[in-house]
C-alpha cells in the first residue's frame, strides 16, 4: 500500500526548493506508532534542508484504527478544490486502503468515512473514540492557555502569573511542559523546546507541585544510590543467600526494593522465587503474611519491568517491520528517525542473523538494504558535529580521516574538542576500544585545525 506521496516544497523561509515525502494514510492496525505521531504533531512535519526551518505540509489525510473502526479522513479547506475533486480524493484514499486489507477483514465502515473539517476536528474524533470526554479535553486547552500566557511574558514576570495562575499548576500541568517540550524538538521548534523546559524548570522550584515532584525525585535517585553503592561494594562476592537477605531487609522498604528490582531483575528469576515459597511454607502468622506481601509485591515490580522492556522491544519491532514492508525504504524511514535507537538496531541485527541462520537470502538482503539505509538517514540527521565524527569513524584510512579532520574541525570551534572526549569516552566504555584509539589519535590535529582557525588579535 502506498502510504506517501513524493513532492516539491519550497521553504517559505529562504525559498529553496526540494523533494519531500509526505504521508496521506495513517494506518494505526500496520504502524501502532502514527497515531501518537499524529497527536504530537509531528506527521508531515518537514526540515528545509537549507535552513533546517521546518513547516507543516497540508495534505490529504485518512486515519485508520481497525480495533475502534474508526476511519477519518481530512482534506484542507486551503486546497480550494471542487466538491467533485473533494469526492475523488476521498474515494482515491480509501480505496487505496481497503485494497491493503485481506478480504475477510474487511468491514461495513470502511466504506463511509467519517469527514472533518479541520485537523484540530480530526483530533477531536480520535480522543472521543478512546473515551477522553469534551470536558476533560476543555480542561486540557485551558492548561494550554496558562502556558502560553507563561511564555508571552519576559521570565521575570513569571513569578506574578504563577500566582494569579496556581490553581492551574498541578503535577499535570508540569507533565504537559515535558510532553510539550519534547514535541517542540522532535519538530523542529528548539526555541519552543528551550523556553518550555526554562519554565519547567521554574515552576519546580516555585510551585508546592513542582517541589512535591523535586522531592521524590531526590529522595528516590538516593535510595536508588544507595542500593547500587551496596551491590557494588559485595561486587562478585554476591551470593543467593546474600541476595536473599538484601531482599528480605527491604521488604517494608518499596523505594529500595523497587530500586533492587531495576537494578538486578535477572537475579528474580525462577529460582529466587522457589526459594521464596519455600520460606512461605515454612513460615507461621505474622511472617507468613509479610512473605506472602513481599512475593506479591516482587511479582508486580518484575512484570512492571518485564512489560516496559517488552513494549521498547515491540515498539522496534513494530517500527522495523513497517518500514520493510514499505514500497519506499526512505520514506518509511525519515517520520520515524525519533523511534530508531539502540534497541531498534539490535532487533534489526538480530533478524538479519535469524534470516542468514535460517537460509533466506532473499530477507536477508532486505533486511541489509534497511540497515543501510537507516544509517544513511541517521548520518544525514545528525548535527554536523555528530557527523563528521561519524565520517572519520568510518574512514577508510588514517590519511583520510586525518583530512576529514583537517577540514571539518575548524568551523565546529572549541566544543568540537570536548565532544571527541566525550565519544571515545563512551567508545572505551562501549568495548570500541579501536574507534576510541582513532579518535584520541585524531585529537591533536583538530586542536591544531581549530586553533590555526581562530582569528588572530
Amino acid at each position: 500500500m502506498t502510504q506517501v506521496v513524493r513532492t516539491t516544497l519550497a521553504c517559505p523561509r529562504c525559498g529553496h526548493r526540494f523533494p519531500a515525502i509526505v504521508e496521506q494514510i495513517l494506518d494505526v492496525g500496520r504502524d501502532p506508532q502514527v497515531k501518537a505521531r499524529f497527536l504530537s504533531g509531528r506527521v508531515n512535519m518537514v526540515a528545509c534542508p537549507n535552513c533546517g526551518h521546518t513547516l507543516g505540509v497540508g495534505t490529504p489525510l485518512l486515519y485508520h484504527d481497525p480495533s475502534k473502526e474508526l476511519l477519518i479522513v481530512y482534506v484542507p479547506m486551503e486546497l480550494n478544490i471542487s466538491p467533485s475533486e473533494r469526492e475523488n480524493i476521498i474515494g482515491d484514499l480509501t480505496r487505496r486502503l481497503t485494497n491493503s486489507i485481506p478480504p475477510e477483514q474487511r468491514r461495513a465502515y470502511l466504506l463511509q468515512p467519517k469527514q472533518a473539517l479541520t485537523l484540530p476536528g480530526m483530533v477531536d474524533m480520535i480522543l472521543d473514540a478512546d473515551g477522553i470526554t469534551r470536558e476533560m479535553r476543555e480542561a486540557q486547552r485551558e492548561k494550554v492557555r496558562v502556558m502560553e500566557l507563561f511564555l508571552q511574558v519576559h521570565p521575570e514576570n513569571w513569578p506574578k502569573v504563577a500566582q494569579e495562575q496556581a490553581k492551574h499548576l498541578d503535577r499535570e500541568f508540569l507533565e504537559m511542559l515535558l510532553t510539550m517540550a519534547d514535541n517542540s524538538a522532535a519538530t523542529g521548534h528548539p526555541e519552543m523546546a528551550d523556553g518550555l523546559i526554562a519554565l519547567y524548570d521554574f515552576l519546580l522550584q516555585n510551585t508546592p507541585a513542582g517541589q512535591a515532584i523535586v522531592k521524590e525525585v531526590r529522595e528516590q535517585e538516593q535510595k536508588v544510590r544507595e542500593v547500587a553503592e551496596r551491590l557494588q561494594r559485595i561486587g562478585s562476592k554476591l551470593t543467593r543467600q546474600d541476595f536473599m537477605a538484601m531482599v528480605l531487609e527491604y521488604a517494608d522498604d518499596l523505594d529500595r526494593l523497587q530500586a533492587l528490582v531495576g537494578l538486578m531483575r535477572p537475579a528474580f528469576d525462577y529460582t529466587f522465587f522457589q526459594e521464596l515459597s519455600g520460606r512461605i511454607e515454612s513460615a507461621n502468622g505474622d511472617q507468613r503474611e509479610r512473605l506472602t506481601q513481599l512475593r506479591e509485591r516482587l511479582l508486580e515490580l518484575t512484570s512492571a519491568v518485564d512489560q516496559q522492556t517488552q513494549a521498547v522491544l515491540q515498539r522496534a519491532t513494530d517500527t522495523l517491520r513497517v518500514i520493510v514492508n514499505s514500497e519506499d525504504i526512505d520514506a518509511a524511514i525519515r517520520p520515524r528517525l525519533e523511534l530508531i535507537d539502540d534497541t531498534f538496531l539490535a532487533v534489526l541485527q538480530a533478524n538479519i542473523q535469524a534470516a542468514e541462520d535460517a537460509g533466506d537470502e532473499r530477507t536477508r538482503e532486505r533486511l541489509e538494504l534497511v540497515l543501510e539505509r537507516v544509517l544513511a538517514a541517521l548520518r544525514e540527521a545528525a548535527p554536523p558535529p555528530l557527523r563528521l565524527i561519524n565520517d572519520v569513524l568510518s574512514a577508510e584510512s588514517e590519511d583520510e580521516a586525518r583530512r576529514l579532520i583537517a577540514e571539518g574541525a575548524p568551523p565546529l570551534g572549541p566544543d568540537f574538542l570536548a565532544l571527541m572526549d566525550a565519544i571515545a569516552l563512551d567508545l572505551e566504555r562501549g568495548g570500541r576500544l579501536e574507534q576510541a584509539r582513532r579518535l584520541r589519535n585524531l585529537r591533536d590535529v583538530a586542536a591544531q585545525a581549530v586553533s590555526a582557525a581562530k582569528p588572530k588579535a
